[in-house]
């Protein structure tokens, strides 16, 4: 039986990004199991190959170099693809899977006591699939406020039941992504809406270095309608007081998605 840092595999969107170096560094030494690394290929041109050149001998280091239809949803579901490919080779192997995916932003500074928190906090409810953190956000030392949207769980850095995709019978909407993203925010609100796992949010204040060019009021704004394009989206699917419908409001409701 693999601890539980073991069965986690943590899942990075990055590329043309020097700092991804410093991110798969502090995975490894903080003990998950395997780090997938996705890349746009064409607009990467083997940068990122090039920046993980030796930490790729590491067999818990993968790259994913997707030729085409990259996207923030697309990158994720590529990354998800890649850690069932590894678990289908561990049963051959007869080792146990892993159990635990953790989308996580190259900026995101996790340490190995943050991870453990929100393993113990995942575990202690079979019905607990989601564990999100707060984040501290910071730019050039000064702390910025992040918005509401991270009232939620995020893939800035989050942990996922590898059961919750099952339990919801998908991935991460594409769709979002023309939506202006928030594909998390749409994950949680599918798989309250159709299945009785629950998300739990840690307050853990995990650190997060914003780049010289971060908005925050344009980055709310951005964030904000696209959530309202996803709230729109689910309740255009079925009739106001149908029992499905009933669903998706209670959804929206405990997430306070509504303004």
């Amino acid at each position: 039986m693999i601890g539980k840092k073991d069965a986690t595999v943590a899942i990075i969107r990055s590329y043309n990004n020097r700092f991804v170096v410093k991110q798969v560094k502090n995975l490894l030494t903080i003990g998950v199991g395997r780090i997938i690394v996705v890349t746009n290929g064409p607009a990467d041109k083997g940068a990122t190959r090039g920046y993980l050149a030796t930490l790729l001998d590491d067999s818990r280091v993968e790259l994913v170099e997707m030729a085409e239809g990259y996207s923030w949803s697309n990158a994720l579901n590529a990354g998800m693809k890649a850690m069932q490919m590894a678990n289908i080779e561990r049963s051959t192997a007869d080792k146990t899977a892993f159990r635990f995916i953790f989308p996580v932003s190259v900026e995101a500074r996790f340490t190995r006591s943050h991870l453990e928190k929100m393993l113990d906090a995942i575990t202690d409810n079979a019905k607990t699939a989601v564990v999100g953190t707060s984040f501290a956000g910071s730019l050039d030392g000064s702390p910025v406020s992040l918005g509401r949207s991270y009232r939620h769980p995020r893939n800035t850095g989050m942990l996922i039941r590898v059961e919750a995709f099952k339990a919801i019978m998908g991935c991460f909407d594409p769709r979002c992504d023309s939506m202006g993203g928030m594909e998390d925010i749409a994950f949680l609100l599918e798989l309250l809406a159709l299945s009785d796992m629950r998300y739990e949010m840690v307050d853990l204040s995990v650190p997060l270095i914003l780049g010289q060019h971060y908005d925050q009021v344009g980055k709310e704004v951005r964030e904000q309608k696209a959530m309202d394009k996803i709230v729109a989206y689910w309740r255009s699917l079925y009739q106001t007081g149908s029992p499905q419908r009933e669903r998706i409001d209670s959804a929206i409701a405990t997430m306070g998605l509504d303004r």
